[in-house]
């Protein structure tokens, strides 16, 4: 990857972005340059595998006369020896994460190592029957391996460097400056080369080799520039982001300190510290602690939306216990379920445990327990069952009312939906419109899922699924 023909003033800071305001810079050149160099002296160990294998194969298996296998063998070995002090650099700087790589030492060890590989590539050729050879066409993988990983003027650089060397080792061959090796049955004939095929050859090697470069070069110069537009569309997405992020905090501090003071007077005024009131002015005061109630919910609906879009709540996970978790949630809904004179009977499994955040899990499972009260007629029953099977914590709440019909249930974890019942048996049921999405984003943010099944008059089953804690 040959980033260093990036200008300076484009240079990537520690954080991973471009000096300036133009664009994020570009992944693929510079963050994975250790994880590609790291990759490519991997393969290179298999390369050098492949190469003592594939000659001994050759020569005492399938029986290739005149193969010089020592040779072959030593430059393998020097091959590998060469590549130890390439793959200790390599892996120290793989996937690096506490800040850039040394991008100018990593491309410049990109571009040895090429280059070397060119080198050596042309002397295994030329053991192995030079322009007669079958394999001359390695040095295709060669120069797509620099279309790749470098910018496209590198890599008509090396490819020019290992046509020429291709060059030398056909004329070397033909005019007879270099010994000239023929191993039977890796090249066909040991005869002296012929001009024309020597022309033809050269030619032939150079348009296949000019052709991979300018076509893998376009290919990866494509793929660099949606990079970067991508790039460039994540940090914007980013910034906007942390915006909302702000703006909503801002905002919830703004609304909750007006609407906790108008609680305390409306209190204050229904505990008659101003006064005795007049059934009137008491009537006019609970609707307006009603409607307080209401905003605080909502509020508290969105406190939970700016703690799921906070970048720091996986440092606050834990063990959560599944069964005393349930058990609080009933203890603290008991009056509203009195008020309604529900049933509601818990059957949770001890020792059912997850790994997550616990007032997050506990306001998932709070909500649903709250909308079967809520949407369930005076009297009704309401189930909660908690069981482990699969490495998979299952928590369902069950309840007879008045059900969700079939084409609504795709829009029950949509963000500010609020299903219109189609009976007026619990009355007008108040709320955001944001339960259940909180819900599946909770639960989604904790690797599992939520699902509802529901039948109009018969009632629902929510069930939420949670991986299990390890014991």
């Amino acid at each position: 990857m040959a980033t260093s023909d990036m200008p300076a003033s484009r240079q990537a800071d520690p954080r991973g972005v471009v000096d300036g305001d133009e664009a994020w810079v570009v992944l693929f050149h510079d963050r994975l340059l250790g994880t590609r160099l790291y990759i490519h002296s991997l393969a290179r160990f298999l390369i050098v595998v492949t190469i003592v294998a594939g000659t001994l194969f050759a020569r005492y298996v399938v029986g290739i006369g005149d193969l010089p296998v020592p040779p072959i063998v030593l430059l393998a070995v020097l091959l590998g020896l060469y590549n130890v002090p390439v793959f200790v650099v390599a892996r120290r700087h793989h996937d690096q994460e506490d800040g850039p790589p040394p991008h100018r030492l990593l491309a410049r060890l990109m571009h040895t190592t090429i280059f070397v590989d060119f080198l050596f590539l042309t002397a295994l050729l030329w053991l192995v029957g030079g322009a007669n050879s079958p394999f001359k066409a390695f040095y295709l993988i060669h120069v797509i391996l620099a279309s790749l990983l470098l910018s496209p003027r590198a890599a008509c650089v090396h490819a020019l460097l290992g046509y020429a060397m291709f060059t030398l080792l056909v004329a070397g061959q033909w005019f007879e400056w270099i010994p000239h090796h023929a191993p039977v049955g890796a090249v066909n004939s040991d005869d002296p080369l012929d001009g024309r095929y020597v022309i033809t050859v050269l030619v032939v090697q150079g348009i296949i080799m000019a052709f991979a470069t300018f076509l893998i070069s376009g290919l990866t110069r494509m793929l660099r520039a949606g990079e970067a537009r991508l790039g460039s569309a994540n940090a914007e997405l980013t910034r906007l982001s942390k915006m909302r992020r702000a703006f909503l905090h801002v905002t919830l501090h703004d609304l909750k300190s007006p609407a906790d003071a108008m609680t305390m007077l409306l209190n204050n005024l229904t505990s008659g510290v101003g006064g005795e009131l007049t059934d009137q002015q008491r009537h006019w005061v609970q609707r307006c602690q009603l409607r307080l109630a209401e905003l605080s919910t909502f509020l508290r609906d969105f406190q939970t939306l700016a703690a799921l879009d906070s970048d720091a709540i996986d440092n606050h996970t834990g063990i959560i216990e599944v069964a005393p978790m349930i058990s609080r949630i009933v203890e603290e809904n008991d009056d509203l379920i009195r008020r309604c004179m529900h049933e509601v009977t818990v059957d949770a499994q001890r020792g059912l445990a997850v790994r997550g955040i616990e007032r997050l899990v506990h306001e998932a499972v709070i909500n649903l327990v709250t909308n079967a009260i809520k949407y369930t007629p005076i009297g009704g029953v309401i189930k909660i069952r908690a069981r482990g099977h699969d490495d998979v914590v299952q928590i369902e709440v069950e309840d007879n009312g008045i059900g969700i019909a079939p084409e609504d249930q795709h829009k029950l974890f949509q963000e500010f939906v609020r299903l219109k019942p189609r009976h007026d048996q619990t009355g007008d049921v108040p709320g955001s419109g944001l339960g259940l999405s909180i819900v599946q984003r909770i639960v989604e943010m904790h690797h599992g899922r939520v699902r509802v099944t529901s039948t109009p008059d018969h009632g629902s089953t929510f069930t939420i699924e949670l991986p299990a804690a390890p014991p």
